[in-house]
């Protein structure tokens, strides 16, 4: 009979990167944000209107894309705790 075997401390280790990857991101981003935010504070007019709208619109989606990153991450933390405990719960078993 075939032995699958799940190293759960590294499943959980690749949810962590993706969770700290995507805080370490969403710093970047912020940061981005604030500092355009400053550089456009003496633009006027349509240009800065354009830019504005677009640039939001770009963060909005990088952002969005970061949650999922996180929440994904979140879960796989997740799942590689439930594994072990199962596996812990199945070998305590006496068949």
């Amino acid at each position: 009979m075939a032995k699958y075997v799940c190293d759960t401390q590294e499943v959980y280790n690749i949810g962590e990167s993706l969770c700290t990857i995507s805080n370490d991101i969403h710093s970047s981003v912020t940061t981005y944000s604030s500092k355009v935010d400053t550089d456009l504070a003496s633009w006027e007019g349509n240009a800065k209107s354009a830019f504005v709208k677009t640039n939001d619109s770009h963060i909005q989606n990088v952002e969005k894309k970061l949650k999922y990153i996180n929440e994904f991450g979140e879960f796989i933390k997740k799942a590689a705790k439930e594994i072990e405990s199962l596996e812990s719960e199945l070998a305590g078993l006496k068949i």
